[in-house]
C-alpha cells in the first residue's frame, strides 16, 4: 500500500499542457503518425493496457477514478478475466473554498486532486515497472440558496477531475508500453556493430643523423 507522503512534483500547468500534449499525440493518427495506445498495426499497446487489472481504491472518488481508469482502458468494470499486470493507485483530493463572502461562505470550491500509481507484472516473480504522481486541478461555483443545484456541481466536478486523472495515467503508462514496444523492435532487428576504435599510431623518436636537414647534436 502506498504512503501518505508522497511528494508532488508537478504543477497545474505542466498538468494541463501534459494532458493536452497526450490528447494532441492521439490526435495526429490520422495524419500519418502512429497513435499513442493503437501501437501501430498490431494494436501492441491497447492490448497492453486490456491485461492491466486497476486495484480497488478506496472512498467514493476513488471509485469513479477506478472507473474511469478501466473505461480508459477498454477494460468493463470488472477489469480483466486473466490480467498480466495490475496499477494500484493512491488517490487524494484537496479542497479549498474561495470567493469567501463576508458571512464566511464560499462562492466557489477548488480541488486539487493528486493519483499516486504503480504498474507491476504480477509475475511470479512480481516485477514493478513504472510509478509516477499525477495532479489536476478543477473547480465549481456555489450559487447562492440552491443547494441541490451544489450537489449536482459538486459530482459533475470530482467526476471530471476522476476522468482527467486516469487519462493522465493511462497516457503515462501507454507511453511507458510504446517505449518499451519500440526498444523491443530496435533489439529484434538488430543495431549495427559499432566499428572497433582504432588503436592510436605508435610514435617512435627519429635519429637526427637520418633525417636530411636535421644536424644531430654534439654533447
Amino acid at each position: 500500500m502506498f504512503r501518505g507522503g508522497w511528494s508532488i512534483t508537478s504543477s497545474e500547468s505542466l498538468t494541463r499542457r501534459g494532458l493536452l500534449g497526450g490528447l494532441g499525440l492521439l490526435a495526429l493518427g490520422g495524419c500519418g503518425f502512429r497513435p499513442l495506445y493503437g501501437g501501430g498495426e498490431s494494436g501492441e499497446v491497447r492490448a497492453e493496457l486490456s491485461q492491466i487489472r486497476v486495484a480497488l481504491i478506496p472512498e467514493r472518488f476513488g471509485q469513479l477514478l477506478r472507473r474511469a481508469l478501466t473505461q480508459r482502458m477498454g477494460q468493463s468494470i470488472g477489469g480483466p478475466s486473466q490480467a498480466l499486470y495490475e496499477l494500484r493507485v493512491a488517490a487524494a483530493q484537496q479542497v479549498e473554498g474561495v470567493g469567501i463572502q463576508r458571512d464566511g461562505t464560499p462562492t466557489r470550491v477548488r480541488y486539487i486532486g493528486t493519483a499516486n500509481w504503480l504498474l507491476a507484472r504480477i509475475g511470479p516473480p512480481r516485477e514493478t515497472l513504472a510509478t509516477g504522481t499525477e495532479r489536476a486541478p478543477e473547480a465549481y461555483n456555489i450559487p447562492p440558496n440552491q443547494f441541490f443545484a451544489s450537489d449536482s456541481s459538486r459530482e459533475f466536478a470530482e467526476r471530471r477531475l476522476a476522468q482527467t486523472l486516469a487519462e493522465l495515467v493511462v497516457t503515462r503508462i501507454a507511453v511507458d508500453f510504446r517505449r518499451r514496444e519500440a526498444g523491443a523492435a530496435g533489439l529484434a532487428q538488430g543495431a549495427p556493430t559499432p566499428a572497433a576504435p582504432q588503436p592510436p599510431p605508435v610514435v617512435q623518436s627519429l635519429r637526427p643523423e637520418l633525417v636530411p636537414g636535421l644536424t644531430p647534436a654534439f654533447r
